[in-house]
């Protein structure tokens, strides 16, 4: 299947769903985007959100694509719509098809929809400024100039980061739904985690020349990603 947001060859995957089930999800490495039929993000075991987090991030440096402003079903020829929804407090953003085949979603709009990642408090975006010049945006990619705006001005996306907390609700979900069939390190605790996506501890990876994130151009949500991805494997493995 094409991808309706560059229309690249998308990657299908098999997850694990809720109840036994089997999900299918196609996934664009071209531009990070993701294509659900019907409700399957309601359908994701927790484990499989995790493994999802994985994949994406291992291929984040073929996200070159930029995402089509006039995309359309991959299933019909129906343009898609803009659709915007909210997860608790949270609100994030998805083309949906009219026919009502599947919806499109960024990737970082996915991280919002599952309530992984936050807006910068205003304590965080001053120290933030203290760091570092220039961020990537997390949903589109465009450079943020944190002395101008504390969002996107293409996209208008605040600027995020990972929330910790719902990192580690999610880890206990899989080791509570999997303990039967996974090893899960029972010393891997939730300080692990709020420790790792300390905003200090991104400025780690800043290079102190540029003012920039690391060499991919990337923004606060993927640097935090790099500080857990590994911790996240020991959970994964079979």
């Amino acid at each position: 299947m094409n991808c309706p947001g560059c229309q690249e060859t998308m990657d299908e995957q098999s997850f694990e769903g809720n109840y036994g089930r089997t999900v299918a999800l196609d996934i664009c490495h071209a531009c990070g985007g993701l294509w659900f039929d019907g409700p399957e993000s309601l359908q994701l075991a927790p484990g499989s959100i995790l493994r999802l987090l994985t994949i994406v991030h291992d291929r984040r440096a073929d996200h070159r694509n930029p995402i089509a402003e006039a995309a359309r079903c991959p299933r019909c020829p129906a343009r898609l719509v803009p659709t915007s929804d909210m997860q608790r407090t949270t609100r994030f953003s998805y083309a949906r098809c009219p026919g009502s085949h599947g919806r499109f979603i960024t990737f970082f709009q996915f991280l919002r929809e599952k309530n992984f990642v936050r807006a910068l408090d205003p304590v965080q975006l001053g120290e933030l400024r203290k760091h570092v010049r220039m961020v990537n945006c997390s949903n589109c990619g465009a450079p943020v100039d944190l002395e101008k705006a504390p969002a996107c001005s293409y996209c208008r996306a605040p600027l995020a980061m990972l929330d910790p907390k719902q990192l580690e609700k999610t880890v206990e979900e899989l080791r509570k739904a999997d303990q039967a069939r996974r090893t899960i390190d029972p010393m891997l605790p939730a300080q692990l985690m709020l420790d790792l996506l300390k905003v200090e501890s991104v400025y780690a990876r800043m290079d102190s020349r540029g003012g920039r994130l690391g060499a991919l151009g990337e923004g606060l949500v993927e640097a935090g990603f790099d500080l857990v991805i590994d911790a996240l494997r020991n959970v994964l493995r079979p």
